[in-house]
């Protein structure tokens, strides 16, 4: 029987660990081929705003100030928020990878101004001392997208409106919206919600306008 020299021994003992070596480092990048990319989080805003109808020419131009919008604490945050109807739709739920670029409220605010000016309007802050223009207070009591189904949902928006003019109500009014989402996702319920949002300020703007606040 021929027993291997000291040097095969030292060759065979190289090439086991090459070769585990070897082994390690492609179990090593297939792990790492297989971890998951981290998923980014995603913001949204209402977009661009679309084209308004001005005033006519020779409408008297609408001068109104705006309150701080009141809204729930349970919106007062860049959560994007949904219910489950066919579950527990008394049950808020937050997207964990989606957000709104800031509150509600402060994007509806910066949406009615927007609209407010667009139509020849003059719109100030009610911080601005303007006391004897009339004041536009918002209550939002619901800012959400609610699923019917597994595969449908829908983006709510319920508010009220309030016109006073010389500490003394002119007018009140509640507005509600309910648009279909296109997909049943995160993407789906921001689309769904700016066209809610829009169909409601629409409304307030045309309501403002009727109003006897010259």
């Amino acid at each position: 029987m021929t027993y291997p020299t000291f040097f095969q021994r030292l060759r065979n003992l190289s090439n086991l660990r090459s070769t585990g070596m070897a082994a390690f480092l492609l179990m090593l990048l297939s792990a790492c081929s297989s971890t998951p990319v981290a998923q980014q989080l995603q913001q949204y805003d209402f977009g661009p705003l679309t084209s308004s109808t001005p005033a006519q020419a020779g409408q008297t131009k609408l001068q109104i100030s705006i309150a701080d919008i009141g809204i729930p604490p349970a919106l007062d945050s860049n959560a994007m928020l949904y219910r489950l109807q066919y579950d527990n739709v008394q049950q808020l739920k937050a997207y964990t990878l989606h957000r709104w670029s800031m509150p509600p409220a402060q994007l509806l605010a910066q949406r009615l101004k927007a609209g407010l000016v667009a139509q020849g309007a003059d719109v100030l802050a009610n911080t601005d001392g303007a006391a004897n223009l009339p004041v536009l207070r918002l209550e939002v009591d619901e800012f959400s997208q609610i699923f019917t189904s597994a595969s449908q949902s829908n983006a709510q928006i319920s508010l009220r409106a309030s016109v006073i003019k010389g500490h003394k109500l002119v007018a009140q009014r509640s507005f509600q919206q309910k648009i279909a989402a296109t997909t049943a996702d995160a993407p789906g319920g921001a689309r769904a919600m700016r066209e809610a949002a829009d169909a409601s300020i629409m409304e307030i703007q045309s309501w403002i306008m009727s109003l006897p606040l010259k």
